[in-house]
């Protein structure tokens, strides 16, 4: 959770909508239950001034009713409703009591009324409304209490609070749907953003462009700038990189020649030395010159036009022995032509200096990723010298002609890219160099 937005979002909304929905519920719950608390407590008042009025005291000194209630319930035992009166010595209640008298017993008050809560027969729980009355006939006071059983207020209560926590659940469900919603369409810049630092990686865009919500504007800014100033950087690398490269060939050139004059083994073994640190500061350079454009962002090449070039200035410079290159395919590569050139040039002229009539190149796209399969119809090479061809420093044979680059910085080079090198048994019975670099996307 810590590390995504939207559920940093969706919490927080899930645990204020729990907190309001679950105060509003208690809030709506308990005015319920007081209106309708206030509504029986009515009920009684009316009932209780409706016997008030029929009680009166009779010929023989004891309290009697004028007329009969009207609620029948009072009539029936244990029914629920119940009165009685008190006064003078004198007891008078309602048939629904039966043989037991009102209970005095107060459990409870009712808040905002005058209304208290006690114990009744057969377990019942009473709202229980008394009121002190004098009669018109006589001033002895008499105690008038009216009892309602609380079951179906309870009945009530517990009706409204399922159907209130169901509608507070599907609001809240419904609520935290919207949040959701909201907080994707919210993010969505973000995710706009990362689709476009993904085409960025899959090198089809130099910089960060379209339109982008004012909150975004200034991240945005901040990664071309970025861009741009790694761009500077790595283009004041390259030029470097060149302008080392014509500084040390030069001085190297001159040990060439002065090698060239000792005599015998000595003239050798200064040559060989002075191969291998040409050899050397070509490698470098050229992974120099790899890594910087491979973490450079540009538009995607096609690869079939380089390779044909490669193999008509290959077919010329090996004329001599007549070898026919073939071009079959098409692709893009996702990086810099002059490091496609030089890939690709190592491998066709490797194959030109083995083959013995044929090269046969093959280019073709599978998913993000571009296969060039550069093959001859030379002696091959065994499998136990093709992992020391593309080792750090290796090289087969130190005779042959070549850029100088080597199978081992073919390989380090596409490395840089996330594509790879591998040798092989082709069907033309040489050698088979199978090189894969990144095609980006359409």
């Amino acid at each position: 959770m810590r590390q995504s937005l939207a559920l940093r979002l969706l919490a927080v909304a899930a645990i204020w909508l729990a907190a309001a929905l679950g105060g509003t519920g208690w809030l709506l719950s308990t005015l319920f239950a007081r209106h309708v608390s206030q509504t029986y407590v009515r009920q009684l008042d009316n009932q209780l001034a409706s016997l008030a009025a029929a009680l009166d005291w009779g010929a023989d000194g004891k309290l009697a009713l004028t007329r009969a209630p009207a609620d029948p319930r009072y009539e029936l035992p244990y029914s629920g409703a119940y009165w009685q009166a008190q006064g003078g010595g004198n007891t008078l209640r309602s048939r629904s009591l039966w043989d037991a008298d009102m209970p005095a017993t107060v459990d409870s008050k009712v808040a905002g009324s005058h209304a208290e809560v006690r114990p009744g027969p057969n377990g019942q729980s009473l709202l229980v409304v008394s009121r002190p009355i004098v009669l018109a006939s006589a001033d002895t006071p008499v105690t008038l209490s009216v009892a309602l059983d609380r079951t179906e207020l309870r009945a009530a209560r517990q009706a409204f609070n399922r159907l209130l926590a169901w509608s507070l659940t599907a609001l809240g469900a419904g609520l935290l749907l919207a949040v959701a919603a909201q907080v994707k369409f919210g993010l969505a810049p973000l995710a706009r953003l990362r689709q476009a630092l993904s085409a960025m990686q899959a090198r089809r865009e130099s910089r960060l462009g379209g339109t982008w919500p004012s909150e975004v504007v200034p991240l945005v800014n901040e990664i071309n700038s970025l861009l741009a100033r790694n761009a500077d950087a790595l283009e004041r690398s390259r030029r470097q990189a060149a302008d080392l490269a014509h500084a040390v060939k030069t001085p190297l050139a001159v040990l060439a020649n002065e090698a060239a004059r000792l005599p015998g083994d000595a003239a050798r073994a200064a040559a060989a030395q002075v191969e291998a640190m040409r050899r050397q500061v070509d490698r470098h350079l050229a992974r120099a010159r790899a890594a910087g454009a491979a973490s450079a962002r540009g538009a995607r090449i096609e690869a079939g036009p380089a390779a044909a070039e490669l193999a008509r200035a290959l077919a010329r410079l090996h004329a001599g022995r007549a070898i026919a290159i073939e071009v079959a395919g098409e692709g893009h590569f996702a990086g810099d032509r002059q490091d496609l050139t030089e890939i690709l040039g190592n491998l066709l002229d490797n194959a030109c200096q083995w083959a013995a009539a044929r090269v046969r190149v093959t280019l073709a796209e599978r998913g993000e990723m571009l296969e060039v399969r550069v093959e001859d119809d030379g002696p091959g090479m065994p499998e136990a010298a093709r992992a020391l061809a593309t080792a750090r420093f290796g090289r087969l044979d130190e005779a042959a002609a070549g850029s100088g680059l080597g199978l081992a910085i073919v390989s380090e080079m596409a490395a840089l890219y996330g594509g790879g090198l591998e040798l092989g048994r082709g069907e033309l019975g040489g050698l088979l160099a199978r090189l894969t670099l990144p095609a980006g996307q359409p």
